[in-house]
């Protein structure tokens, strides 16, 4: 089944962030208990910061999709080593999802392209 082509990567979007969501939220359910966690609930709230990040990227930018993608995946990855199994092995699937949905993700037909800033049409 060939990926619908549109604006832009909503699935992608939603699958990103409800990785943050998931990993964010058992270390910040009760906050005094975050200096307890040590490094593992310190490094997960700050995946889950960075996967948040990656999905408003997404998001605002889509045809740089495959940047954000790409550090979706690699921070589900490592989520699993450093941050509690990577939020009970639930947030790294989403956020592997999320970011194999971004990578496959291409724009439709009636989207134009984005010009970095500086460039514009030269005649």
């Amino acid at each position: 089944m060939p990926m619908r082509k549109g604006r832009r990567p909503v699935a992608a979007c939603v699958c990103v962030t409800a990785a943050g969501a998931e990993l964010g939220y058992f270390p910040l359910a009760d906050p005094g208990l975050l200096p307890m966690q040590g490094v593992g609930g310190a490094t997960a709230v700050l995946f889950a910061l960075a996967l948040v990040g990656c999905a408003v990227h997404l998001w605002v930018s889509p045809a740089r999709a495959a940047y954000s993608g790409g550090a979706a995946i690699a921070l589900g990855v490592l989520s699993y080593p450093c941050a509690n199994l990577g939020g009970f092995l639930l947030g790294m699937l989403l956020a592997l999802t999320g970011g194999a949905l971004a990578l496959a993700w291409q724009p439709g037909p009636g989207a134009a392209p984005e010009c970095a800033p500086g460039e514009g049409q030269r005649r």
